[in-house]
């Protein structure tokens, strides 16, 4: 008797063993779509950079700052460029004094200069008459000669200062070129300290304190629109082909649990980054969360195909070479539309067919 108990228990035991999860094809809205992790960045986001090196002498602004164009949000401390720009504009002033202010170097010279024409003029009139009495015998070769000399002299000296003048005048007129250059290029490199914004839009974050050293390949902050946001994706190289510009593309986010936003994309790139085998794409928002922030990260996926009414079973009661299996044996199904969960079948079964799950 007690044998016979045990044995119907093993009995029982087996049965239950043998007993296997099965399902029907139901009817469902499908979709097909490419699945991508989203980061939300603003539009026109950019990095501030510095075009020189130096200490950070003055931050301007903080996180959530609204900024315009123009603004100067960072100072980068330039002591020794404004003693230059100092220097520089002082010789600008000096030269331009030297050549029409009142130490008008110029002016000087022409004074000499009409000096040197009287000069000039009185020991002509002596030669002629030193000459005129040679011619005479009332007077002495030497004293002809002397005479003579002096006029030859005066003469050459005229000349000479006035070449002198025509070239002053070029030399300096040159020097305060050049000087005022040498102002506009320290004003310029003044300016390369006073870090200014490119666009209107919000400080999201810095990344440096005032006192910090600073160079070219830093970035100081970043900046961007403060009611304009982007997201972008990375798309893997064996789903770019199915990506096209404009598709819809289902959003859910971290920070809105149970939301879901839909989006359209923008911008597909045509390069694809070798490091991650990914492409990367840009959509916005048709309808934007009321609060954004950058940052955020969620899911996206893509919309590829849509089906209202599709008949489907779960993807994992499809087994290899597109076959299910039913209580009259293996039987070879046509798919259609497929996503994560479920794959939809066109022929081979139908909505009452009842299917095994694979062991």
């Amino acid at each position: 008797m007690k044998y016979f108990l045990l044995l119907g228990g093993l009995i029982g035991l087996f049965s239950c063993s043998e007993k296997r999860e099965t399902t029907t094809p139901i009817r469902k809205e499908l979709v097909e779509a490419v699945y991508s992790s989203v980061t939300i960045e603003p539009i026109d986001v950019y990095k501030v950079n510095a075009s020189i090196s130096g200490y950070l002498d003055e931050i301007k602004v903080k996180e959530g700052d609204f900024v315009n164009v123009g603004d100067v949000i960072f100072s980068i401390s330039n002591k020794p460029i404004q003693l230059n720009q100092q220097n520089a504009q002082l010789n600008y002033e000096l030269l331009k004094d030297s050549y029409s202010g009142e130490a008008n170097l110029i002016e000087e010279m022409r004074l000499d200069l009409q000096s040197a024409k009287l000069k000039m003029q009185n020991d002509s009139l002596n030669y002629f008459r030193f000459k005129a009495l040679f011619d005479k015998n009332a007077c002495s070769k030497f004293e002809f000669d002397n005479s003579n000399l002096g006029y030859e002299v005066s003469k050459n000296n005229y000349k000479s200062l006035k070449k002198r003048i025509v070239r002053k005048e070029k030399e300096l007129k040159n020097q305060i070129d050049q000087s005022k250059n040498n102002v506009n290029a320290s004003s310029l490199r003044t300016d390369d300290y006073t870090i200014k914004s490119n666009i209107t839009g919000k400080v999201f974050q810095l990344f440096k304190e005032k006192g910090e050293f600073v160079s070219m390949q830093e970035p100081l902050a970043i900046l961007g629109d403060q009611n304009k946001f982007k997201l972008k994706m990375l798309i893997d190289e064996v789903d770019i082909s199915n990506i096209e510009m404009n598709q819809k593309i289902l959003v859910t986010l971290e920070a809105f649990k149970d939301k879901v936003f839909h989006a359209r994309i923008t911008k597909i790139s045509p390069k694809m980054d070798e490091r991650t085998q990914t492409f990367e794409i840009e959509a916005e928002f048709v309808n934007p969360p009321k609060k954004m922030y950058m940052g955020l990260t969620g899911e996206g996926n893509i919309v590829i195909n849509e089906k209202k009414n599709a008949m489907v079973i779960p993807r994992d009661y499809l087994l290899p070479g597109n076959k299910v299996e039913t209580a009259n044996g293996m039987v070879k199904v046509s798919t259609g539309l497929s996503n994560w969960s479920y794959i939809e079948i066109l022929f081979g079964i139908s909505e009452s067919t009842v299917i095994y799950k694979p062991e």
